[in-house]
């Protein structure tokens, strides 16, 4: 089923007066140049929020923004949950899919296919959260993506991140460091630094990273006993791939965060990043001379982790 701009108003309006002035008027969200309409030319985002894991409580507020944010700026959104309509001909419909908060495996092999002949004739992708806790056993999705989730802190708190790009529309706005007021913060099964241009990391200095969801034996995605230190530790990234344009961001599990001025900016200059209507470069950097060397995943024992 695809859901509407105005169904989404509808249902959701009570709950996030906060995020838009419901009943008729616009919602005062950002743009990225300061023009009403920000694409020259139209274009159209199927956002997709399927889940055969967790569900995050964010994902329909998630939904409202980006239907919001489009009619703010000059594109079209549409959402839906039925995998079905990831086909070649549904999907010709549309310059930008993006997975918001999808976890686990949310596609069959038919749907796999098309979205691949997607990507590779073009169409772009945009990821936020746990799309990167999405089909872990597709290799040419793992690859689009960037990282696969690993853990996260049993708790949710605050953190802080470094913008690696200062020029990126996706990050320009942000204080330098970034400080997120609370969020989940993931670690991922290996660096995609060398294959993306990284925009956010996070210092691992600025909040607890054990004890984590690796020692968490309900979860089929989760080995056991993992620490969940980087070192080196993006959390935003873009990259051309297989014909397409991919823009990531680890931030979107907390409801409050589709509220804030910032986060709407990273979320929108994300979507245009990927569908190429902001000046946006997604070639690989480099490390940045502060950031610490990676360190790849150690095995330790569920009882090492210590307790903050």
């Amino acid at each position: 089923m695809i859901v509407t701009i105005k169904q989404a108003l509808i249902l959701l309006c009570p709950l996030l007066l906060s995020i838009a002035a419901c009943g008729g008027g616009r919602a005062d969200l950002p743009g990225a140049g300061g023009d009403a309409g920000v694409a020259d030319e139209p274009f159209r985002v199927l956002v997709f929020s399927r889940t055969a894991g967790f569900r995050h409580a964010s994902i329909e507020a998630g939904i409202f923004t980006v239907q919001q944010l489009g009619a703010a700026n000059g594109f079209e959104v549409d959402a839906t949950e039925d995998h079905t309509l990831i086909s070649e001909e549904n999907l010709a419909n549309y310059q930008v899919l993006m997975f918001l908060n999808t976890t686990l495996d949310v596609l069959e092999a038919e749907q796999e296919q098309a979205f691949e002949n997607f990507v590779r004739s073009g169409g772009n992708f945009v990821g936020v959260h746990s799309a990167a806790d999405t089909e872990h056993d597709w290799p040419f999705y793992g690859e689009l993506v960037g990282a696969y989730f690993q853990s996260h802190p049993v708790a949710n708190q605050p953190g802080s991140l470094r913008v690696e790009d200062e020029s990126h529309p996706a990050v320009a706005h942000l204080d330098n460091p970034y400080p997120v007021a609370l969020e989940e913060f993931y670690s991922f099964k290996s660096n995609p630094r060398g294959s993306v241009r990284v925009l956010l990391s996070i210092d691992e200095d600025s909040y607890t990273q054990e004890p984590n969801t690796s020692c968490d034996p309900s979860g089929p995605t989760f080995p056991q006993g993992y620490t969940g230190r980087m070192g080196d530790h993006p959390m935003s990234w873009c990259h051309d791939k297989f014909a397409g344009r991919v823009w990531y961001t680890a931030l979107g599990h907390e409801t409050y965060l589709y509220s804030t001025p910032d986060y709407q900016q990273h979320l929108l200059n994300g979507i245009l990043t990927a569908a190429r209507r902001v000046p946006a470069s997604c070639e690989v950097n480099p490390k940045p001379d502060a950031v610490p060397d990676y360190i790849e995943p150690e095995l330790i024992a569920c009882e090492q982790q210590l307790v903050p």
